[in-house]
């Protein structure tokens, strides 16, 4: 059954950019694809090698480990936004320059099992912010990185975002290593 407070995102409740994440998702219940997919995607990280962590596929894009990175900086941004929005907070939020993120990070540093439990934490947060809303939170729209955008169209960006960065995982980084 499909959670009606979150309805899958139509013209006007993101950006049109955002559509390529969201039409990744499957025809599920949102808030039983942010739980199984904090389980999988967390499995599945926990599982890398020390190799495959640190893999890079040419030398000016990110090893595994710092895209999964920007996939935990992203799901924090994309979780305030909604947050922000939903309480009715009308000010502009900004947008934010992935590659600047993941540089002054320290994601390269870290284990699969680090990785893997900060994503856990990370989306089991962003689980329970969206279980906590109600209709009119999840129908308010604001504006992020100057763009308009309705909390109810994040949970789907969210996960959208994490199945994009995953098949780029299977299809650049993965290919290439051993595992």
């Amino acid at each position: 059954m499909i959670h009606n407070l979150f309805p899958r995102p139509v013209e006007g409740d993101c950006p049109e950019y955002y559509f390529r994440y969201t039409n990744l998702v499957p025809e599920v219940d949102i808030l039983t694809y942010l739980h199984t997919q904090r389980d999988w995607y967390g499995d599945w990280i926990e599982g890398l090698t020390v190799e495959q962590v640190a893999f890079r596929y040419q030398p000016d894009k990110w090893t595994l480990g710092e895209m999964i990175g920007h996939v935990l900086d992203t799901e924090r941004v994309f979780a305030y936004r909604m947050l922000a929005i939903s309480r009715g907070d009308k000010s502009p939020l900004p947008g934010f320059e992935q590659d600047d993120y993941v540089h002054h990070s320290i994601y390269d540093t870290l284990t699969a099992k680090e990785l893997a439990a900060e994503w856990r934490a990370v989306r089991t947060a962003t689980l329970l912010q969206t279980r906590s809303m109600d209709e009119t939170m999840a129908n308010q729209t604001g504006t992020a990185n100057k763009q308009p955008v309705t909390a109810k169209a994040l949970p789907y960006m969210i996960c959208g975002h994490a199945i994009h960065h995953y098949n780029v995982a299977r299809e650049r980084y993965l290919d290439h290593t051993s595992g």
